[in-house]
């Protein structure tokens, strides 16, 4: 089953990049919906990069939901107009989670278009946990806009990200 979730955030394409590739973005913009509290390696980077990551879900931060493998590939990352991040992820409740982020720039330098996109197999178990991932999934975009009206006090940049940022909005 797949779902399709798109907004547009009222922001640049590189500032909503930089900061779809913290990880402490993930942390913000899923609480408290699912708390992801990683298990191998015992803290992630700050900045994801590919690579496969070992976490442990909990819906609330109290009911535990299994294990989960965040595959991360960054497919389009170094264009000026759209970047691709693939989760490309498995579980014990979702066999397949293939999670794909689109941002893509607009004519407006402020509005950029985002896209959560979500291929989900869980055996019998598909239709509720497509059922929770479509509400998660807007969730999260709610959390984003929530982020992007606070301009993004609740997380700080590292500092190559910081100059990255600044290298694409010149």
């Amino acid at each position: 089953m797949i779902i399709n979730v798109e907004s547009k955030f009222n922001s640049s394409f590189a500032k909503i990049v930089s900061y779809v590739k913290l990880s402490n973005t993930l942390k913000f913009i899923a609480h408290p919906l699912l708390i992801f509290e990683p298990i191998e390696p015992e803290k992630y980077p700050k900045v994801w990069r590919n690579g496969e990551y070992l976490v442990k879900l909990r819906i609330f931060g109290v009911i535990p939901f299994g294990t989960q493998s965040i595959r991360i590939e960054l497919i389009k990352v170094n264009t000026p107009d759209e970047f691709i991040l693939r989760d490309n992820g498995q579980g014990q409740v979702a066999k397949i989670w293939d999670h794909w982020i689109i941002i893509q720039s607009t004519p407006d330098a402020n509005l950029t278009r985002f896209i959560d996109r979500i291929e989900i197999k869980a055996g019998w178990m598909t239709i509720p946990v497509c059922l929770f991932a479509a509400i998660f999934y807007r969730w999260r975009q709610f959390r984003w806009k929530k982020l992007i009206r606070n301009n993004f006090g609740e997380i700080s940049l590292p500092i190559e990200s910081k100059s990255i940022s600044k290298k694409r909005s010149t």
